[in-house]
């Protein structure tokens, strides 16, 4: 175990999913949608990930913060927005909706 408690299992998936943040962030990109993370993965990586198992790393791990929620105007179509922590301590701002889609507000207590 690390010092925060995090397993030091499964850094080679991790450090694939933080390069795909690196390059979007090349790009001038803060925010990466989650389709954009998988697909960025998938063609990046010769075994690429599942999108279960990638929900699961990007909930989990304290390096990935969830920005927004999007759901697309008449749908219950979602889109989620991650960022990595760069080690800054500025605030990640949520950014602005895509034309044809509605921000949802996070919930951050569930109650689970």
């Amino acid at each position: 175990m690390s010092e925060k408690g995090i397993s030091t299992r499964y850094t080679r998936i991790v450090s694939n999913i933080e390069s795909c943040f690196l390059a979007y962030r090349k790009q001038g990109v803060h925010q990466v949608a989650f389709t954009q993370v998988k697909d960025w993965v998938n063609d990046n990586t010769k075994d690429g990930i599942s999108s279960p198992r990638l929900a699961n790393f990007l909930r989990r791990r304290p390096q990935f913060h969830l920005v927004r929620k999007e759901r697309r105007h008449g749908s219950n179509k979602i889109q989620c927005y991650w960022s990595l922590n760069y080690g800054e301590e500025e605030p990640i701002e949520s950014g602005e909706s895509s034309p044809g889609w509605v921000e949802i507000p996070l919930i951050t207590d569930t109650g689970i």
